[in-house]
């Protein structure tokens, strides 16, 4: 049993999808039914009941998946501390260091990150500045000693309005992640068949907001099929009191599959469906100006995360 096979189980109980977790994983559909087929061997258990309509945990199956997480997270933090020993011996990074971050950005990719870095480099004075990706832009060509952490949708790449945003000579942007903006709901709720394809089912639904500018127009993206918007039941940019919302039962909300991989009492209603909408993570910073040591290793830091994270 090897960590990257618990790491396999673990996205298999998200996506409940072979075909998803194979493509996100970058692993053939048969070397990831191999993968289970031999832990059940090992664990002598059946971990997945199979159908046409997905792949589901059995009791067993949750109760690996439990454990399989702890193990995981050991594992992360051993590599951290050991990353850190022999980092011990390096001349100390000093310094400033001011990122401007979108929300999702804070909520989905930074966490990780921030946590590595501060064992890391704990004599870096780092501020922390939550602004849309259009205000942290203007920082940047402002000031050229910040750096950036922005999102767009995927097809803002497309539109030739949107290029000023997503392409700039005076910026350097470096791609860091793709990761879906789903539909969640407590699992409290019953939804026929578990799932939702359409939009103008979902505005049957009462939805928390987080309450930005980039929230809303993302969420007209995903409903942008119908004329109607789903129920509003509180904005907020409280993120504790959002994710709480849904918990409770009272409201769906949108968050990114990162963040639904962190918590086991929300599920996606929008499995499969073309309501997913897709956000491209980028580190953006001046063209002119080169990055200060503190930002560089940040930029590290966020990237091992990642790839920490997906591995």
């Amino acid at each position: 049993m090897r960590i990257s096979d618990l790491k396999l189980l673990i996205e298999l109980s998200h996506s409940k999808s072979i075909t998803l977790t194979a493509e996100k994983m970058h692993i053939s559909q048969q070397g990831l039914s191999q993968m289970i087929t031999r832990l059940e061997q090992e664990l002598n258990v059946i971990l997945f009941h199979r159908s046409r309509h997905g792949t589901t945990l059995t009791e067993a199956g949750q109760k690996t998946v439990l454990t399989a997480k702890g193990i995981v997270e050991k594992y992360d933090n051993l590599r951290a501390e050991l990353d850190l020993l022999s980092h011990q011996q390096d001349s100390p990074v000093e310094g400033d260091l001011t990122l401007f971050h979108s929300h999702n950005s804070g909520t989905a990719v930074l966490p990780r990150a921030l946590k590595l870095f501060k064992s890391r480099y704990p004599n870096v004075n780092l501020t922390l500045k939550e602004s849309s990706p259009v205000e942290t832009i203007e920082r940047i060509n402002d000031d050229p000693t910040v750096v950036g952490l922005i999102n767009f949708p995927e097809d803002y790449y497309q539109d030739p309005l949107m290029q000023g945003l997503t392409s700039s000579s005076k910026l350097m942007y470096q791609e860091l992640l793709r990761d879906d903006l789903i539909v969640c709901i407590p699992k409290s709720w019953s939804l026929s068949r578990g799932q939702i394809n359409r939009a103008n089912e979902l505005v049957k639904w009462p939805m928390v907001y987080f309450d930005t500018k980039q929230y809303a127009e993302i969420t007209s993206l995903i409903f942008r099929e119908t004329d109607k918007s789903p129920k509003t039941f509180l904005k907020t940019l409280n993120n504790e009191l959002f994710r709480q919302t849904i918990i409770d039962g009272l409201a769906m909300g949108l968050i990114s599959t990162l963040e639904l991989s962190d918590n086991r009492l929300l599920k996606e209603c929008t499995v499969q469906s073309d309501l997913r909408l897709k956000l491209v993570f980028t580190w953006v910073s001046s063209a002119n100006y080169s990055m200060s040591i503190p930002a560089q290793k940040f930029l590290e830091c966020l990237e091992l995360s990642l790839n920490t994270t997906n591995e």
